[in-house]
């Protein structure tokens, strides 16, 4: 197989290893006391992170050795593995009765997240898509159409699941590509109106999606329930004022904020760190959402491009709309802090797209 030079990004390599640094305190931060209440060790979560972070580091390694004009030529294949990656969870649970939301796949000693492998899988097809069609993505028939049905197949798929904001992610994703990609902007607001409407009728099929929408627009309306989990989320970012109540010393970790070491996590960033540590994560994130860009921009290749605006937009929409979950800014979803929150999948095969980049 052939391999690129050795050089690498000096900014990007030390913005992640920053992050990932500041994550992996965090995460045992705000997950002793869970651990410790449910499974009697307070490092369990800290260790199985510790392991799956070097799965990633691996995974980051091995990538930047790989030459990426081959995830072009394989294209194709990786987005259909992906998709029947998606068809199997589904039928997995199906056979087997699992009346959970379809999202992970066992695989023996350790679960996948099929809608992360399909959500880099969509990129890398619509990377290669959008190089080889380059003006004709301007006409839908032959050009933007067939990249609608495919992103659309994949965003149904993960709708089934359920797993509705990973498939409103996707769909950012893929129109920041195609925007990048001179598609006609009438055809993309036509676009966002479509599966606009599509949501919303996913939103109202659903009483429990129709809930969330409800306690988002009032939050106060059901502090005891529903409304719970934010209420708390901001509670742990008032406290942390500025400058923060010290690390490890987080009130709302405490069994009061559900969830703190994966979808709930910058809450207690800002609670132990303050204002200036959360705000100094935000900027870490930028800093690398603009230095990816940049290498996107000299890329030699339009695939080398759209790949790494893609890759790099899939981490920080999802840092974004994680951001904004905590903070109240967004409906409640269950989107993990990429590179700092509890999750193997997603910090494996976001290291794995640090590499390609």
């Amino acid at each position: 197989m052939q391999h690129q030079t050795t050089t690498y990004d000096r900014m990007i390599f030390s913005v992640i290893f920053i992050l990932i640094g500041m994550g992996t305190v965090m995460l045992y931060s705000s997950s002793s006391m869970i651990a410790a209440e449910k499974y009697g060790n307070s490092g369990f979560f800290l260790q199985r992170h510790a392991m799956r972070l070097l799965l990633g580091m691996i995974a980051m390694f091995v990538m930047m050795r790989v030459d990426y004009h081959n995830l072009k030529k394989f294209s194709p294949l990786i987005y259909v593995g992906s998709i029947l990656l998606l068809l199997v969870t589904l039928g997995y649970y199906w056979s087997n009765g699992i009346e959970t939301p379809a999202r992970w796949l066992p695989l023996g000693f350790f679960s996948l997240q099929t809608s992360d492998i399909a959500k880099y899988g969509i990129i890398i097809y619509l990377a290669a898509y959008l190089s080889r069609q380059q003006g004709a993505i301007r006409f839908f028939k032959h050009g933007l159409g067939p990249a609608l049905l495919m992103i659309a197949l994949c965003i149904g798929l993960i709708i089934i699941q359920p797993d509705f904001s990973t498939a409103i992610t996707i769909g950012a994703i893929a129109f920041f590509l195609l925007f990048l990609g001179r598609a006609k902007i009438w055809h993309l607001l036509t676009m966002i109106g479509v599966f606009g409407m599509a949501a919303l009728g996913v939103v109202l099929s659903s009483p429990y999606k129709i809930e969330r929408v409800k306690t988002y627009l009032n939050p106060s309306s059901d502090l005891a329930d529903a409304g719970y989990q934010i209420q708390q989320s901001l509670i742990s970012l008032g406290n942390g004022g500025l400058f923060g109540m010290g690390l490890g010393d987080s009130y709302e970790k405490n069994l009061f904020l559900p969830e703190p070491h994966t979808d709930f996590i910058f809450a207690i960033i800002g609670e132990e760190l303050g204002f200036i540590g959360a705000v100094a994560v935000l900027f870490l994130f930028l800093l690398f959402f603009l230095q990816s860009l940049r290498i996107a921009r000299q890329s030699k290749d339009l695939f080398g491009m759209y790949l790494a605006a893609g890759l790099s937009a899939a981490i920080f929409i999802y840092a974004v709309i994680h951001v904004g979950v905590v903070t109240g800014l967004l409906p409640t979803t269950g989107l993990p802090q990429t590179f700092m929150s509890y999750g193997g999948s997603q910090l494996v095969t976001g290291m794995a797209a640090i590499g390609v980049i």
